[in-house]
């Protein structure tokens, strides 16, 4: 999924990757990587032409007037194409005086960013320039190295040491030596200053150094997601059509996790660009500004260096060729995380401003239409909100609030727009939906596949509370593969007689019904021969064992089933179809929209844990720490950015595949560190150290339950990017 979230940033990305694909093939880095370091590449003035250097410039600056949302997005798709040249000090030099230039300084200088015919390198390696007063005014001395697109700079942007930046012309008392640069595809060059006249109006003493970086880190970001998602397509075409063995490679469950953790990466850098350009472009505090640009550039500048180091792996020896383009890319991503920062020192940061109270908040304007759809909606909520107890629970049913995106009659059919304005009118009203727990998996097949006397006897019962549910999938050799399950069906006088055992029931011992799944057709194909079942717990027949686990509680179940009758109007569909069956949702599906902090309960609990142990200020731990953060945050932006595309009408894209593999192995390392905290107390379960060792020990499952993660970086790997699923048994 690209930065881009709303219909207007994806026209805008769709119109950029057309330009690209025209302008920009691969022949254009790669001449500009073989070409003199002094020279604009030769599609310079056609891009700049587009007028994307100046989208967030003011039009009374010569600019287009949007913001850093809209450069992000572009700067994503000229990462992916690699565009050479001083794309990235241009835009950086031209948001720095955007922010902080005079009127003199902007009508100067930025013009000419905008529209590229005064291209800018920037400073951002370690030195300063020393100024000096004399009696002709003021000079400054020093070597700047390295300088990014230094060699075609028409200005440079460079730090003072005694605090503030200033715009310099290279080609006027300096010396501009290009460097030979490891990514070619853009040049650096070094600097050298003695004496160098410093007119005032060349001074930009409201910039500091931490602002510069933050700036180039969100602008890097939406460059690196651009280069990361190239090396995860790259990566994934060629695992297609590679054959070894006899097999293609991206046959091999080796290749398909390692393509499937590009996935999450992918997805978590566009979503932690997209984010920090936001930031940036609106009213954020200075704290979430820079905690965003922090959390963007410590992110993406490993990920598309890690996407980049992986596509090469996969390629194998053709990656390894300087024929291939692959070496461009793992180069740009090499450079740029070198230049711009380290990122160990930026998850340190991270941490620094997370426990001195710095978040970055996950909430976002609804569209201006839905005010009608708030007083539309309001009566009820008013009306529900009148009751209490088991009577309010009824006035949620009877509206169709209680699910509202459930069709009717048991919901309202409501569209992702009205479901997020009920979910602030209940909580306004102070409303709380109860919840169903596995009843919300039960009752969308019964209502998509059951038949109305099926939906009378099961679905209303259950919204009111009457009626409670386990899920009797899972067998002792069929986990996560479903469909191997051996649980027997047999056919009999009015109805089917079930033996078999299923395991890892959570709520079997208090149950009144659970949903099952049965092999009814020995004979059939893997998938064809299962049939749906709602059985009554309380069936003779029926024994239910608790299983204790590593924890030592018993929250799942053993069930074991000896000649249990199924009566055939506790069938849900047809017999044999229970597999297609099985895996239905509703086809309007529920969305929610996260408010505060993006970090989450258990990193926020962490942080408290740590604020209150005073046990911050260890490097290795803040790091630590900070890596937690990064990810945390990225997180709940998936989720957002999920919704947000939603409302928009663009395709939310694999937001859900990717949180519930990222999130519950992120919960297991939040919970691991928690207990690392404790050191030797750590192996003693009493005091504060037991909550965070409970918390480690339960979390295991989380990483099983549902479907192993292993199975669900094969499923993101043939889903989402079609790689050849793994032959069966025999073939």
């Amino acid at each position: 999924m690209p930065i881009a979230v709303s219909e207007e940033h994806e026209e805008l990305r769709r119109s950029a990757l057309r330009w690209l694909q025209t302008h920009c093939p691969p022949s254009v880095p790669r001449a500009a990587a073989e070409s003199s370091p002094g020279e604009l590449p030769a599609a310079w003035e056609k891009m700049a032409a587009q007028g994307w250097l100046g989208l967030h410039v003011r039009e009374e600056d010569g600019g287009q007037g949007f913001g850093l949302t809209e450069l992000g997005v572009v700067l994503e798709e000229l990462g992916y194409a690699l565009f050479p040249g001083p794309v990235l000090p241009t835009v950086l030099a031209a948001a720095v005086l955007s922010r902080h230039g005079s009127a003199a300084q902007r009508a100067r200088y930025l013009p000419g960013l905008a529209d590229g015919s005064a291209p800018a390198a920037v400073a951002l390696g370690a030195g300063a320039l020393r100024r000096q007063e004399g009696a002709g005014g003021s000079s400054v001395s020093g070597t700047l190295r390295p300088v990014l697109g230094l060699p075609t700079a028409s200005v440079v942007l460079a730090p003072l040491e005694e605090g503030g930046w200033c715009l310099l012309d290279p080609h006027q008392g300096g010396d501009a030596t290009p460097l030979t640069a490891l990514d070619a595809t853009r040049g650096l060059g070094q600097l050298v200053l003695d004496g160098c006249p410093l007119p005032d109006d060349a001074v930009l003493p409201g910039v500091n150094a931490n602002e510069v970086r933050d700036l180039s880190l969100l602008l890097a970001a939406a460059e690196e997601a651009g280069v990361a998602r190239w090396c995860l397509d790259t990566a994934s075409e060629y695992a297609k059509v590679r054959v070894q063995f006899g097999r293609p490679i991206g046959q091999f469950q080796a290749i398909k996790h390692a393509l499937a953790d590009m996935v999450v990466i992918v997805e978590q850098s566009a979503a932690v660009a997209w984010d920090a350009a936001a930031a940036w472009s609106g009213d954020a505090a200075a704290e979430e500004r820079a905690l965003s640009a922090q959390v963007a550039g410590a992110l993406t500048l490993d990920a598309a260096a890690h996407c980049a180091k992986k596509c090469v792996q996969v390629l194998g020896g053709i990656g390894f060729t300087w024929e291939h383009d692959a070496h461009f890319y793992l180069k740009r991503a090499m450079a740029s995380r070198q230049l711009l920062a380290d990122v160990r020192d930026l998850e340190r940061s991270v941490a620094t401003l997370a426990l001195a109270g710095g978040r970055r908040g996950l909430s976002a304007d609804l569209p201006p239409e839905a005010e009608s759809r708030r007083a539309a909606l309001r009566p009820l909520v008013e009306q529900v909100a009148a009751h209490e107890g088991a009577a309010q629970r009824a006035a949620l049913v009877e509206t169709g609030l209680l699910m509202p995106h459930w069709p009717t009659p048991w919901g309202r059919g409501a569209d992702p727009l009205d479901q997020l304005v009920l979910d602030e009118e209940l909580a306004a009203a102070g409303v709380l939906r109860p919840n169903l727990a596995v009843g919300a998996w039960a009752l969308p097949t019964i209502i998509a596949h059951g038949t109305e006397e099926q939906q009378e006897r099961w679905v209303r019962p259950t919204l009111l509370g009457h009626l409670s549910w386990c899920q009797l999938f899972s067998e002792p050799g069929a986990g996560s593969d479903l469909a191997a399950l051996s649980t027997r069906a047999v056919p009999v006088e009015g109805g089917w007689v079930l033996n078999g055992q299923k395991v890892w029931t959570s709520l079997a011992m208090t149950a009144d019904f659970g949903i099952c799944l049965a092999r009814s057709d020995p004979d059939a194909s893997k998938h064809a021969g299962i049939t749906y079942f709602i059985v009554d717990m309380r069936t003779e027949g029926i024994e239910i064992r608790p299983l204790r686990e590593l924890t030592g509680a018993a929250m799942f179940n053993e069930v074991f089933f000896t000649d249990v009758f199924v009566p055939d109007d506790a069938v849900i569909g047809r017999p044999g179809d229970g597999w297609r069956i099985g895996r239905t949702t509703l086809s309007n599906e529920r969305v929610s929209m996260s408010s505060g902090a993006a970090f989450g309960n258990g990193v926020e609990l962490l942080l408290r844990t740590i604020a209150r142990r005073g046990d911050d200020g260890a490097p290795d731990q803040m790091g630590e720490l900070g890596h937690l953060l990064v990810e945390a945050q990225s997180l709940g932006l998936l989720g957002l950015r999920s919704t947000l595309r939603t409302l928009s009408g663009v395709d939310p894209g694999s937001g859900s595949s990717v949180r519930k593999l990222l999130g519950v192995e992120h919960e297991q390392r939040v919970q691991e560190m928690g207990m690392a905290l404790y050191g030797a107390d750590g192996a003693v379960l009493d005091g504060e150290a037991q909550r965070w060792e409970e918390g480690f020990l339960s979390t295991r499952c989380l990483t099983i339950a549902g479907g192993t993660s292993e199975v669900q970086r094969n499923v993101i790997a043939e889903r989402m990017l079609g790689q050849p699923k793994d032959p069966e048994p025999g073939t």
